[in-house]
């Protein structure tokens, strides 16, 4: 007997519609900017600069009169790929003293990681758009094959970008003075971002595309070389709570 013919696919199931032109449709209509952020090691600052961080991220609350979704993604990292780096890299050292701190360091994460989960986090903010109503396949349609989905996408998307960029330079703006910067996802990168939040096995996040400059500059609250080149790094961390989605 033939196999039977899969007809439908885990994205019927999932509430997008789309990805294009760097926003994510939603199946009710919603069209949405994603955008990733830098972060801020608050527990670093001073007192001074803790009250002032404070005090920008309440104006930027105070400011805006739509909606925002703020998220937060936390996963383990595996750093056995880094341990293996510096083994190769201290079998390369002439220098017994060098090999000598670099064997302390190998044990320091060993180590480390044995007492606490080494985590990566991303910060992501969310700006919705919604719309009045939007045309979709009618029902008659639908029962002579045709897929049920809107119709007037490219219309839609256009209204979109009309709402939303003045949006997204508001918010960029607003978090540009707590020294944060942000950056809005692709096309490319939003279908791997949820690829990875449904394939969560053997799967890592893309890595971040925030220089080191930018991730120091939220360390002391000065913005630095906003217009220079973007580098992938990822910076991961260690921290003992629960790997977790935050919303």
């Amino acid at each position: 007997m033939a196999a039977n013919r899969i007809m439908s696919t885990t994205q019927d199931h999932l509430d997008i519609e789309d990805v294009r032109d760097d926003m994510m449709v939603l199946k009710d209509g919603r069209v949405c900017i994603i955008l990733e952020t830098s972060a801020v090691n608050f527990s670093l600052l001073s007192e001074i600069e803790q009250d002032a961080k404070i005090a920008a991220f309440a104006g930027l609350l105070n400011s805006i009169n739509y909606n925002l979704q703020i998220v937060v993604h936390t996963e383990s990292v595996d750093v056995s790929k880094y341990i293996v780096t510096l083994e190769n890299y201290k079998n390369k050292q002439t220098s017994e003293k060098i090999k000598y701190q670099i064997s302390n360091y190998i044990e320091f994460i060993k180590n480390l990681i044995k007492k606490n989960d080494v985590l990566d986090k991303r910060f992501y903010v969310v700006i919705p758009y919604i719309p009045y109503g939007v045309k979709r396949t009618s029902p008659l349609r639908q029962v002579f094959g045709k897929p049920n989905r809107i119709l007037d996408l490219g219309r839609l998307l256009e209204t979109a970008k009309l709402d939303l960029y003045p949006k997204k330079d508001g918010i960029v703006k607003l978090l540009i003075r707590m020294g944060i910067k942000t950056r809005q996802l692709t096309t490319e990168e939003i279908i791997k971002l949820f690829y990875k939040l449904y394939n969560s096995e053997g799967n890592t996040l893309p890595k971040s595309r925030f220089t080191e400059d930018d991730v120091l500059a939220a360390v002391v609250g000065t913005p630095k070389n906003y217009d220079t080149v973007q580098e992938d790094i990822t910076i991961p961390y260690t921290n003992n709570e629960p790997n977790d989605i935050k919303q």
